[in-house]
């Protein structure tokens, strides 16, 4: 089977190198334009919270609901923030880097990859909401929609394990860097993320241009780009022919569900550090069909609750003095928590 689907693909480039090229321009300008921009400060804030120590005050701080709803030890605090705010793929990212320095165990680290991997507000609340629906407050409703599913199908896949909660790894751990050597080590850690998330955007982006003339051949083909592709998909949401209802709860199964791409991206960033990615799919199809029955059931019970694909005016532009103040703090509050570590170490 590897053969055969090797071949096929090696003819397919050869035989199509017009949609190819259009494919690559296509995954480069997504990665540059959408794609990177929202994603590269929290693969490089991840990297920095583990390295830094500053993810163990977020362990102590939310070691006992993380043990209580979801067994899993305060370690995962970070990669469970990071993957419910960051977007995909920075939770399997975090939980990586967790595991390579032993603060998580492989176990515990797939068992949060399988929740914590989620759309970012920014992208729930920008392009689904003000570019797909015409609502930013759809779309925030949507990332609030999202969120809850993603924690709901964590306490399902927690309470299918039988076994108590795990204490941390018991590998040794790595000893907190200071600042400067942190910083640097997290920015080539970002970079190397970075390219992964492009290199996949570009090969999906090509088996899209290959496979479009079949999509229209297929009942219900328009949905197959949002399977593959997240953000191709959903941007062809309204030109599906169904009501607004039903098209916003398929926004939501997508959001949920994520596509193969960042599937697959999860599968490179986990590989390397022996972190598993046993039953991901499966989860992630949990968390889509959950989102969309919550979306479904909102726009039955309160058909006006949403305001879906009208123009909406934009939010209101945040002062640019308050991303410096909350940056300069977060700095801060790194340099302090790596200084307290190293006098304890």
């Amino acid at each position: 089977m590897n053969l055969f689907l090797t071949v096929v693909l090696c003819a397919v480039f050869l035989l199509r190198p017009a949609d190819c090229a259009a494919g690559v321009h296509d995954g480069l300008s997504l990665a540059a334009h959408t794609a990177l921009p929202a994603l590269f400060p929290f693969f490089l804030s991840g990297a920095l919270l583990v390295r830094s120590g500053t993810a163990d005050v977020l362990s102590r701080l939310a070691a006992r609901p993380l043990t209580r709803l979801y067994r899993l030890p305060g370690e995962a605090a970070a990669a469970v923030l990071l993957g419910w705010t960051g977007g995909y793929p920075v939770g399997a990212a975090t939980t990586a880097e967790l595991v390579r320095q032993g603060r998580l165990s492989p176990e515990d680290g797939a068992r949060v990859n399988t929740f914590c991997n989620c759309a970012s507000p920014g992208f729930c609340i920008g392009l689904v909401g003000l570019h797909v629906c015409g609502s930013a407050r759809t779309g925030a409703l949507l990332y609030g929609i999202h969120l809850l599913a993603a924690a709901l199908t964590g306490l399902i896949i927690a309470r299918q394990d039988s076994a108590a909660a795990r204490p941390p790894a018991s590998a040794v751990h790595a000893p907190h860097e200071r600042f400067a050597a942190a910083f640097c080590a997290a920015v080539q850690q970002a970079a190397a993320t970075a390219l992964t998330v492009t290199a996949f955007l570009t090969a999906f982006s090509i088996l899209l241009r290959l496979l479009n003339p079949l999509f229209g051949l297929l009942p219900g083909g328009s949905i197959a780009p949002g399977l593959i592709e997240l953000t191709r998909g959903l941007m062809l949401m309204p030109s599906l022919p169904l009501s607004a209802g039903a098209r916003l709860t398929l926004c939501s199964f997508l959001l949920g569900f994520g596509g193969l791409a960042v599937h697959f991206q999860i599968r490179a960033i986990a590989a390397p550090c022996g972190l598993p990615v046993t039953g991901l799919t499966a989860a992630k199809l949990l968390h889509g069909a959950i989102a969309a029955a919550l979306t479904a059931g909102i726009c039955r019970l309160s058909p006006t609750a949403l305001t879906v694909f009208a123009p909406n005016c934009p939010p209101a532009a945040v002062p640019p003095v308050l991303p410096a103040v909350f940056a300069g703090a977060t700095i801060l509050f790194v340099i302090y928590t790596g200084k307290r570590a190293e006098n304890t170490v």
